[in-house]
């Protein structure tokens, strides 16, 4: 897998600050740039051999934010944004949200995906928790489809609030929502709630479904992160 991209004249700087208009891009300036001078790094020691040359290949070139190792319409990871989370610093929104993309692609492409299983754009969520009407529709429209919410077994839905990333998973067949946040606080179960509200509000205004049946909120344990 080739590590460098060049860029295409924008770098989208943070996702939380842009979900409003995924189809734009955020010009930032490329203040960083620089070479490592260590070659070590956390996990070293678990890596195998083919794994290290790759990494060590990796460190010997310009660290910066308008070089890409990886890129899609929506996402992208710069090497500077790869680099910080090689040395164990602060976890960005941009290498987040291309791991929800790559992970929907592996989901979606996979030969044994029968199209049960469906994940939407975090900003379906935000719209909702915005209360933007006319948001919620273009959203609805692009993420959720009538057929995709009466077929799929499972729909996965990201909810970006307040700074933190949490997930709610709706399971149709069992008629609940299962919530899960490696921070186990009120204020995002309180944002999952109002955005299963509103969210099956919508549905049962707009689709003509009729009277739909309680679906209630469980919230799973998992692991916790630290400050």
């Amino acid at each position: 897998m080739p590590l460098d991209q060049p860029k295409e004249g924008t770098k989208k700087s943070h996702v939380i600050q842009i979900l409003d208009s995924p189809e734009g891009k955020k010009k930032c300036k490329n203040q960083e740039s620089f070479i490592p001078t260590s070659r070590d790094y956390p996990g070293k020691a678990l890596a195998f051999d083919y794994e290290n040359k790759l990494i060590e290949d990796f460190l010997q070139s310009r660290m910066n934010s308008d070089t890409y190792i990886w890129k899609c319409a929506e996402a992208s990871v710069s090497r500077l944004d790869a680099y910080i989370l090689l040395t164990g610093g602060e976890l960005s929104d941009d290498v987040i949200d291309a791991f929800v993309i790559r992970l929907c692609n592996k989901i979606e492409t996979t030969d044994s995906y029968d199209r049960k299983i469906h994940v939407t754009r975090p900003w379906l969520a935000q719209a909702f928790l915005e209360g933007n009407l006319e948001m919620v529709a273009k959203r609805m429209k692009e993420n959720v489809s009538q057929q995709k919410f009466l077929e799929c077994e499972r729909i996965l839905i990201p909810i970006v609030s307040s700074g933190h990333w949490h997930l709610v998973e709706l399971v149709r067949e069992e008629t609940k929502f299962y919530h899960y946040s490696s921070i186990n606080s009120p204020i995002y179960t309180a944002d999952a709630v109002k955005f299963i509200n509103k969210f099956m509000s919508f549905i049962e205004s707009n689709w003509g479904l009729g009277k739909l049946e309680h679906h209630g909120l469980v919230s799973v344990a998992v692991p916790q992160q630290g400050p």
